[in-house]
């Protein structure tokens, strides 16, 4: 027997933890398309000393272009979070459903315990009285991604753009 409380926590404990778990990826999207450098030591800028600069994680590319000359290539340097789709997820929607055994004991509280669900015999099977039908249900669905994230791309991707001539 468990107290109604408890088992409520425990799914919402599991639930924000899987949703961390999610947006922590957030953290592991900056260090796979930005480098962190040193911050600047101007001593005038009291407020940024403390905190590193991300530099975007970049690859040089050989670009055809034409010129008067015939076709020669141009370097160019391309943003690796320019060239990537972008995804997040976040948990939506989680539905647990179970058959529970629920009781009040002598403090009033609430307690609820699995209802095990009748075994299949079988020649080689145990009969397994601790077996629960328990159902879980988790939607995940993509989620917009952030203004301020999209309108950094956009600016990469203005950047690339700048690079290339036509």
């Amino acid at each position: 027997m468990i107290k109604l409380e408890q088992l409520v926590h425990a799914i919402q404990s599991a639930v924000v933890g899987a949703n961390d778990a999610l947006q922590g990826q957030a953290a592991a999207f900056l260090d796979r398309f930005f480098i962190a450098a040193p911050a600047s030591s101007v001593e005038d800028d009291k407020e940024n000393l403390a905190q590193d600069t991300l530099r975007p994680r970049c690859v040089t590319m050989e670009y055809p272009t034409e010129t008067a000359d015939g076709i020669q290539t141009l370097n160019v340097s391309v943003p690796l979070i320019a060239m990537v789709p972008i995804v997040h997820s976040r948990i939506e929607e989680v539905i647990f459903r179970s058959s529970l055994d629920v009781q009040q004991d002598e403090d009033g509280d609430v307690t609820v315990s699995f209802v095990p669900h009748p075994s299949k015999g079988g020649l080689f099977r145990r009969d397994s009285t601790h077996a629960t039908s328990t159902e879980i249900e988790i939607r995940i669905r993509g989620d917009e991604t952030p203004d301020g994230l999209r309108k950094i791309v956009e600016g990469y991707t203005r950047a690339l753009r700048a690079q290339i001539p036509g």
